[in-house]
């Protein structure tokens, strides 16, 4: 159970965050980040180039970094619009010249991000230890590159109707998609054109009302997240173990290949009927670190507490339910609890930690010290959740 991870995009939008990570560093045995220049800045940003070194060397972490750009290309033409799927790097720059070389692609990126030449060349040789450079346009994911093989997935008529309803509801948030909705790719050549009738003025309206910088929406704005989409589905078949990515393009992915995040999609869903249990009113891990409740370091000292309990998950069997086992494990030492009839003892097992048992006069929550550390002999999982897990994620109870 929870063996290994790739971690693309965060749930809620393009970069993945640095408590996404540290959520996934908790539960799996390994944990490979798919890095791109959004998400490396993201990254360095939000906990500093030395965490990021830091993160990189743990012994629990991959990393591959992405350098091309990707998106959509509009070309106007005098009949109106076409659009090419192109992935890219800048191989020149007026203030800064040639960037001929990846490790100066990268020290560039570096640099429009507000880091002194010395910085980013620093920072750049560090990675260099940690981090494997791939590209998309050769044939190390897919021969030919990716660009040709997201083309083909735009042409499969199905699959293009499906995908943009489903990217286009998301932009129009609780505005309805037209009864007739279209979105059509008429291809030519290595380009192509697209009917539809989705009404850009409100989809951009709509999204400025959330992001100031958010520009005019276009037809490229679906088609961007389709190439997308295709790129993480190679990506997930590759890296293979459970990929983590966007919840579009997880939509689109199953889309595409029904069962190919099943795995990741269990997962997911006991890490959430773990926390529901376990953590119920407390803030996610996820939510402790991004909000700023709990800094890098912080989530590095209870990671490094995190080894019995990383220990007990990898002895789980994916087929079993997690919190069923996290039940059944923290109990199986109270004798009391063992002779219980058995219509109480599932009614203890299906209301999860906290519960009542009558007969018994005896009130039981996760975090009654007597229920912790009187009842039940040995090291429990329950032990690092309450002792552990719950300070870090609500300090006011810490200590």
């Amino acid at each position: 159970m929870f063996e290994r991870v790739v971690l693309r995009r965060s749930l809620d939008g393009p970069a993945i965050t640095i408590g996404e990570i540290a959520e996934a560093l908790l539960f799996y045995q390994s944990v490979h980040i798919v890095l791109d220049n959004s998400s490396l800045i993201g990254l360095t940003k939000a906990i500093g180039i030395q965490n990021v070194l830091k993160l990189l060397a743990l012994p629990d972490i991959k990393a591959t970094y992405i350098e091309e750009i990707t998106g959509t290309q509009t070309i106007q033409t005098p009949i109106g619009p076409e659009y090419s799927l192109i992935a890219f790097m800048i191989k020149e720059h007026p203030n800064f010249g040639q960037l001929n070389t990846k490790k100066r692609r990268l020290e560039f990126n570096l640099m429009t991000h507000g880091y002194t030449k010395s910085e980013s060349k620093r920072y750049v040789e560090k990675l260099k230890r940690y981090v494997s450079y791939k590209q998309l346009g050769d044939d190390y994911y897919v021969k030919g590159g990716v660009i040709p093989v997201a083309r083909v997935d735009l042409f499969d008529n199905e699959y293009v109707k499906k995908a943009s309803e489903i990217i286009a509801q998301r932009m129009l948030e609780s505005h309805p998609l037209p009864s007739d909705f279209c979105f059509q790719i008429i291809p030519k050549g290595d380009k192509f054109r697209v009917d539809t009738n989705l009404d850009f003025d409100l989809v951009s309206s709509i999204q400025q009302a959330k992001y100031e910088k958010a520009g005019q929406y276009t037809p490229a704005h679906l088609l961007s997240e389709m190439l997308n989409a295709s790129i993480s589905l190679i990506f997930a078949g590759h890296y293979g173990g459970d990929f983590y990515t966007s919840e579009t393009e997880s939509k689109l992915i199953q889309i595409r290949q029904k069962y190919l995040l099943k795995r990741f999609h269990l997962d997911r869903s006991e890490i959430d009927n773990f926390y529901s249990v376990t953590l119920s009113g407390y803030p996610t891990i996820v939510e402790a670190i991004n909000h700023g409740e709990r800094s890098f370091e912080e989530f590095l000292e209870l990671l490094a507490s995190a080894r019995k309990f990383k220990k007990w998950l990898k002895g789980k069997s994916p087929d079993e339910k997690l919190i069923a086992n996290y039940l059944e494990d923290i109990t199986s030492s109270t004798s009391w609890l063992n002779r219980l009839p058995g219509k109480i003892f599932r009614y203890f097992i299906s209301v999860g930690v906290g519960a009542i048992a009558p007969s018994y006069g005896i009130v039981l929550s996760a975090g009654d010290s007597f229920f912790l550390d009187r009842l039940i002999s040995g090291w429990k999982p329950n032990q690092f959740i309450t002792k552990k897990v719950q300070p870090f994620v609500d300090p006011d109870i810490e200590g």
